[in-house]
């Protein structure tokens, strides 16, 4: 999922797996590069019911990082740390651990072991508050 190229969005992805056709091929979920405008950024949490809605029966690993807006001339997101941004991560949580089969959340594209454990522990923080448990 980028932004910038396909698939650049639920429905393109449905139409990749289509035009693959294996049983093989699955869907790996980064909600962060799906968000490449306004409405998206401040729609996310609309942006993520549609995303597990439509591929979620394909969907074996998410990424989870966040996203801050550095309003400029230009859109400018930047990549943060989960519960450093305005991704809507109880919305994403609650998707994630509605899935009936395991897939990963990772986390990346943080800076240093700090910023990891700052991330793990929130989300830890938040599911536990929202009623998601992870291992």
């Amino acid at each position: 999922m980028m932004g910038w190229a396909l698939p650049d969005s639920p429905d393109a992805y449905l139409r990749l797996i289509k035009a693959v056709d294996r049983e093989a091929f699955a869907v790996h979920v980064d909600v962060c590069n799906l968000v490449n405008s306004p409405s998206r950024f401040y729609r996310n949490g609309e942006l993520i019911q549609e995303v597990f809605d439509k591929l979620g029966r394909w969907i074996v690993s998410c990424h989870a990082k966040d996203l801050a807006w550095d309003v400029e001339m230009n859109i400018h997101f930047r990549e943060v740390r989960p519960g450093a941004g305005h991704i809507d991560y109880p919305a994403y949580l609650k998707q994630v651990a509605g899935l009936p089969h395991d897939a990963p959340l990772m986390l990346e594209h943080l800076p240093n072991a700090v910023e990891y454990d700052q991330a793990r522990q929130h989300l830890f923080e938040l599911g536990k508050k929202i009623g998601v448990h992870f291992e």
